[in-house]
C-alpha cells in the first residue's frame, strides 16, 4: 500500500499538511485526506495538482471559491 506525504502549495517540510495518507477524496469546499489509521483531515479550498506514486507525494494547492 502506497503511503503519501501531503504538500499545500510547495515542497518544503513546513508545506506538509497531512503523512502516511492512503485516500484523497474531493468534495466542493475541501479535500478529505484519509491517513493509514483512519484519521480524516479536511484542507478547505484545496485542488489536487500533483500525484507522484514512485515519491509517494501528493501535492495540493490553495483556490479561491
Amino acid at each position: 500500500m502506497c503511503e503519501f506525504t501531503v504538500y499545500l502549495d510547495g515542497h518544503d517540510d513546513s508545506d506538509i499538511v497531512a503523512d502516511k495518507v492512503i485516500k484523497a477524496t474531493v468534495k466542493p469546499e475541501y479535500v478529505a485526506l484519509m491517513n493509514a489509521e483512519g484519521n480524516v483531515i479536511k484542507i478547505p479550498r484545496a485542488a489536487i495538482t500533483k500525484v507522484d506514486t514512485i515519491m509517494a507525494e501528493l501535492w495540493l494547492a490553495s483556490v479561491r471559491r
